[in-house]
C-alpha cells in the first residue's frame, strides 16, 4: 500500500515507518517541522515539508494514498501544553479535520488516528479502559480536548460516510531520541529528568508538586511495532486500543530510578543521594493514569516487552555527555 504518515519526523512515526518499509509499504511523509525545526536525515521514503492546515498543502501529499497513519500534533510536556494552549487546539482539530475530508474524497481505505493516554484526564477509576470515555467528563486540557476531538471526527466521518477508522492511545511513550530542555514541563518528564540528573548534574532536581503523581511508561518500539502491524487488519476496523505498559510509578520514584541507573553505569557521582525541589503544579495535573491492555492483549495479542527498567537503561546508553 501507499501509506502517508503525517508528523513523520517525530521518533513515533520514525519507528512506524522502519516498520512499514520492511513491510514493503510505499510511504510518503509529510511534517512541517514546528517543534524541534529541520531534521537533516537520509529518507527512504518520499518527504513532503507541509502545513496541513492549508487544504492546498493536504491536497498536494495525499495524490495515490490508500491511507493515512495521522501522528501529526504538536506535543509538549505539561508546561508546553498549557503555554501554547490555543495553537494545540486549533491548529491540530483543522489538519485532523482537513485530513479526514481528504481521505473521504478521495476514497482512502482508513484513518489511523494516534491519540492519546491524555482523553483519560478526568478517569474517577484505574485502569482506563477504551470505552471509559463514552461516560467521561472531557479532558480539562487543550491537548487532550483535541485528541478526544481528533476521535470523536474519525467515528462521526465514519457514522455519516463510512469511512473506516483505527484508533490508538499511548501510554508515556519513552524514548532515546527525545531530548529534554532547559526550561521543565517542555519536554516529557522522563526527558526532563535524564537532562537535569545526567546531563546537568542538579541536585536537588525540580519535580512538579509532590511528585506523587502516578504514570505508566512504554517503551517506544512496543507502541510503534502495535501500529505498523495491526493498523491495517480487520481486527482494527473502526475500534479504539490502548497501548501502554501497565507498570505505575510515580514521578519522584522515576527521578529516583533514572538516578540509581545512572550512578550504576557511572554516568554521576556515586555517593550523593537525589533530592528534590518543588515546584508549583498545575490544577489539572492528573495525579493516577494506567491502562487496560486486555483489548489489546484480546484481539490482537498484543502486549509490551521491554519494561521502565530496561527502556530507561536504553535511553542513558543514548545520553550524550
Amino acid at each position: 500500500m501507499r501509506l502517508l504518515i503525517t508528523g513523520s519526523e517525530g521518533s513515533l512515526a520514525q519507528s512506524v515507518i522502519t516498520l512499514l518499509l520492511e513491510q514493503g509499504h510505499e510511504v510518503v511523509g509529510v511534517d512541517n517541522f514546528s517543534r524541534y525545526g529541520q531534521i537533516d536525515r537520509v529518507r527512504r521514503y518520499e518527504f513532503y515539508e507541509r502545513d496541513l492546515t492549508e487544504p492546498q498543502a493536504v491536497r498536494e501529499v495525499c495524490q495515490d494514498i490508500d491511507a493515512i497513519i495521522q501522528a501529526a500534533a504538536q506535543i509538549y510536556g505539561v508546561k508546553g501544553f498549557h503555554k501554547f494552549a490555543a495553537d494545540i487546539l486549533s491548529r491540530d482539530i483543522v489538519l485532523q479535520q482537513n485530513l479526514l475530508w481528504e481521505a473521504l474524497n478521495r476514497s482512502m481505505l482508513r484513518m489511523v488516528y494516534i491519540s492519546s493516554s491524555m482523553v483519560y484526564e478526568r478517569a474517577t477509576q484505574v485502569p482506563v479502559h477504551e470505552a471509559d470515555t463514552n461516560d467521561m467528563q472531557v479532558p480539562l486540557t487543550d491537548y487532550g480536548l483535541s485528541k478526544l476531538v481528533g476521535e470523536r471526527l474519525c467515528h462521526a466521518f465514519h457514522r455519516q460516510y463510512g469511512l473506516k477508522y483505527t484508533i490508538w492511545r499511548p501510554f508515556n511513550i519513552i524514548t532515546p531520541y527525545e531530548k529534554g530542555e532547559d526550561e521543565p514541563g517542555f519536554s516529557h518528564v522522563f526527558a526532563d529528568f535524564i537532562k537535569k540528573i545526567v546531563v546537568d548534574r542538579c541536585n536537588p532536581v525540580e519535580i512538579f508538586g509532590d511528585g506523587e503523581q502516578i504514570r505508566c511508561f512504554t517503551w517506544i518500539g512496543d507502541v510503534a511495532a502495535a501500529i505498523a502491524r495491526y493498523s491495517l487488519e480487520p481486527e482494527t476496523d473502526c475500534e479504539v486500543f490502548n497501548l501502554g505498559n501497565p507498570e505505575p510509578v510515580t514521578m519522584r520514584e522515576l527521578a529516583l530510578r533514572i538516578h540509581a541507573l545512572a550512578r550504576k553505569r557511572g554516568l554521576i557521582e556515586a555517593d550523593r543521594e537525589l533530592t528534590f525541589k518543588q515546584l508549583p503544579s498545575y490544577e489539572d495535573d492528573v495525579k493516577t493514569r494506567i491502562p487496560s491492555i486486555e483489548k489489546a492483549k484480546r484481539i490482537l495479542a498484543w502486549q509490551p516487552k521491554v519494561n521502565l527498567d530496561e527502556a530507561l537503561a536504553r535511553c542513558l546508553d543514548n545520553v550524550q555527555l
